[in-house]
């Protein structure tokens, strides 16, 4: 006589339709919390410059001032603060596509980037910034796969320089300069100084690379794809 398969509980079913839940809601979750925590960052630049803004208003208008800071008209700051960095960034992307704008940029970043203490700061976030973006095409080169931690395991890694001249003299062979992104979070890793021989090239694009590390390992071009 077979043994009837296991039935699940209703504890298992919610453990289960919660861990689905979870997972289905975390990457929502944890953009909203990365574009919130962005944008608070500017408004704290923003807000007093909106409160300034709506005290010249009452003034005008010849009303008492209220405080911005309670009820009704802290939710008017924000609000206004909101429609303010909006407005900001749509400008300064407007704008980055301009010469003028390119012009403005480059000169507000070479003075950033000689700057002590801040310079590479800037120029590494930078370099991070554009490369997973799509931007920087050269600072993320090629996908390639390494053997790592280990002989006879495998991982994604990225080409960041071809022919670094410094570490193939004091190596002694030339190599290659791979990124080993951690996931899920790619900005995150190690860095490794390999021959070519010992990276295999693989056809995936940096932004598949990407998405299939901050999706661990989920997300996968369809092998159609890569033909």
């Amino acid at each position: 006589m077979s043994e009837s398969p296991e039935q699940s509980t209703f504890a298992s079913r919610l453990g289960h339709n919660f861990l689905t839940g979870l997972f289905l809601l975390l990457p929502i979750g944890l953009t909203l919390y990365v574009v919130s925590v962005l944008l608070d960052l500017m408004g704290k630049f923003i807000q007093p410059v909106a409160e300034i803004g709506l005290e010249m208003l009452w003034k005008y208008a010849q009303q008492p001032i209220p405080d911005f800071n309670v009820g009704f008209y802290r939710q008017l700051l924000v609000l206004v603060s909101a429609l303010a960095m909006l407005f900001v960034l749509v400008v300064v992307g407007y704008l980055s596509k301009r010469l003028f704008g390119k012009v403005l940029h480059r000169w507000f970043a070479a003075m950033l980037e000689r700057t002590p203490g801040l310079g590479a700061l800037y120029g590494t976030i930078r370099q991070m910034v554009d490369a997973l973006s799509g931007r920087n095409k050269e600072t993320f080169r090629r996908v390639v796969m390494v053997e790592f931690p280990r002989p006879g395991m495998w991982t994604i890694a990225f080409v960041t320089h071809e022919q670094p001249t410094i570490f193939s003299e004091a190596i002694g062979k030339q190599v290659v300069n791979v990124f080993i992104p951690a996931a899920p979070a790619p900005t995150t890793g190690v860095i490794l100084h390999l021959s070519p021989e010992e990276v295999r090239e693989t056809k995936l694009t940096v932004g598949e690379a990407l998405g299939l590390l901050m999706s661990f390992g989920s997300v996968f071009p369809k092998p159609a794809d890569k033909q």
